[in-house]
């Protein structure tokens, strides 16, 4: 994309501004006029006066070429670049606008920024008062670059857009420019895949989104630290994370959490300490919610009753509701240990879309325990379909472009609690009829199926294909992933393509298939970052 914007209008009416918020919003090489004027002066300081002389001068002597000939080099030097966006700050004549689209043609526009005299005028005041103004003694009329009314409305009739900004502040005002300077990406970039889980949680999510995350610009995760996603690194080291996106380690990509997220201050400063991120590549939102140790403590009684994590999320997330009209400092934007990691997660999605980036959104627990569609009471705090998640994260629907659901081919939930149970499963059998069906080790199967968060025994099911079926009601997944398919035959263990399963694990995924409505893209044949066989359509 190339765009080409020449500013125009009467002192004090924001055009600096605007010219700013552009190159900082958007990357706009900023050309100020002034600048090119003064250097004519041979590095002395000159006034107001005798700048607005000197660009009278300019333009007889060049015919009003001399902005033309500035864009022109700027121009030049930037072509090879894909965006090439370039802001004049400021023109003041028709002859200097036309010099301009002449060469560039319909790259080019132009932008008039008016409001009333009066208004002019008092901003002009308290830029002298507050010594923004270095020539404190000319008065508005004198100062003003146009000072006559048919030249300003000579500008406003070749504009492209005129914006009063004395109704509409400095961040309206760039909405506007930037809205019919097509800057803004429209809602058919499908950009954002999102992997939710089908079953009660610990489907191996975590596995496969650092499988794919090697393939995205921008890394997002939702959920709390309620959810432990276990991986593998390229390195063969296994980390488990609970609040940045699986795969942090090993990409390069952007890491976002967004306001929807619930995280523990002292926890995500570790995480990151510990995969080696800097501010400027990881940001938190200033509207994420915050857990305290008072949180913590109130939720152990969930932890005995229903088998709760008790990492504090619950609790953080009702106080978030519960203290609206408070002064309570609970946002990620009251902790100064977090400041530098913090960024307006819209914004910066919004400019991903822009530059057509690819975004992993990564799910947490599974569709069986949302608080909405779950087994109630026998739930999490919030809602873990991709509705949710997308709520959660700030993305609209119609940015999605794949929703993965993982499952595995034996469920599982947490242990019972001690005092009572952690939720129904359909058919609970054992891990040792597991090992028995498959061929695996029974010590070693039990060793695995601990908790990422809690450490906490599984108990596990056969397949719930009502459940399943459900949950594809509730995400409508475009891919199905299968993980855990060593536990229908250990001998999945050593298959490098899909003809290599066994016919038995075939046949579960056609009739995955059959259910869904949507193909088995991605199937695990056991626990690391190659262990996967790839039937993507898809990059």
């Amino acid at each position: 994309m190339k765009r080409i914007v020449l500013i125009s209008g009467q002192l004090c009416s924001g055009k600096s501004l605007l010219a700013k918020n552009l190159k900082e919003a958007f990357g706009f090489h900023h050309i100020k006029t002034s600048d090119i004027v003064q250097q004519k002066e041979k590095g002395s300081s000159s006034g107001r006066i005798r700048l607005q002389s000197l660009g009278v001068e300019l333009d007889q002597n060049t015919d009003s070429s001399w902005i033309l000939e500035n864009v022109k080099e700027v121009f030049d030097s930037l072509v090879a670049e894909n965006n090439v966006f370039i802001v004049v700050d400021a023109v003041r004549t028709r002859k200097q606008i036309e010099r301009v689209r002449n060469h560039y043609g319909l790259l080019v526009v132009h932008v008039h920024l008016t409001a009333p005299l009066e208004v002019l005028k008092n901003r002009f005041e308290e830029r002298k008062h507050s010594g923004r103004e270095k020539e404190s003694g000319l008065n508005y009329i004198d100062a003003d670059l146009i000072k006559l009314e048919q030249e300003v409305n000579a500008l406003k009739d070749d504009s492209d857009l005129c914006i009063d900004t004395s109704r509409s502040d400095e961040k309206d005002t760039l909405v506007r420019a930037a809205s019919r300077l097509r800057l803004y990406s429209t809602p058919s970039h499908r950009r954002v895949d999102v992997i939710v889980g089908g079953q009660y949680g610990s489907e191996g999510k975590g596995q496969i989104a650092a499988y794919l995350a090697q393939n995205y610009h921008v890394l997002m995760r939702v959920g709390g630290p309620n959810a432990g996603h276990k991986a593998r690194s390229v390195d063969g080291t296994v980390y488990t994370y609970h609040h940045l996106p699986s795969g942090s380690r090993d990409s390069k990509a952007e890491i976002l959490i967004g306001a929807g997220a619930v995280i523990n201050p002292d926890k995500i400063l570790q995480e990151i300490s510990d995969c080696r991120l800097e501010p400027g590549r990881v940001f938190i939102d200033p509207q994420a919610m915050t857990i305290s140790e008072e949180d913590i403590g109130r939720e152990k009684k969930l932890v005995e009753a229903m088998g709760s994590t008790g990492q504090g999320v619950g609790e953080a997330s009702a106080r978030k509701i519960l203290d609206r009209g408070k002064t309570a400092s609970t946002l990620a934007r009251d902790v100064p240990d977090l400041k530098p990691f913090l960024g307006n997660v819209i914004d910066l999605l919004e400019k991903a879309y822009r530059d057509g980036k690819k975004i992993l959104l990564e799910g947490t627990q599974g569709s069986a325990l949302s608080i909405h569609h779950g087994s109630y009471p026998y739930v999490t705090s919030r809602d873990t379909n991709v509705a949710g998640c997308l709520a959660e994260a700030g993305i609209s629907a119609a940015r999605v472009r794949r929703i993965i659901m993982v499952v595995r081919t034996y469920p599982i939930r947490v242990e019972n609690a001690k005092e009572g149970t952690s939720g129904p499963m359909k058919k609970e059998i054992t891990f040792d009829e597991i090992a028995r069906r498959s061929g695996l080790n029974e010590d070693e199967l039990k060793k695995a199926e601990i908790t990422s968060t809690t450490r906490k025994k599984r108990r596990v099911s056969e397949f719930d294909w009502e459940l399943f079926r459900r949950s594809c009601a509730l995400n409508a997944p475009t891919d199905i992933v299968l993980t855990f398919s060593d536990y229908i035959d250990a001998k999945n263990r050593e298959a490098q393509r899909f003809d290599q399963l066994t016919q038995e694990t075939i046949q579960f995924i056609e009739e995955l298939e059959r259910v869904s409505n949507a193909p088995v893209s991605l199937i695990s044949t056991r626990f690391g970052i190659r262990a996967v066989i790839d039937r993507r359509d898809w990059w």
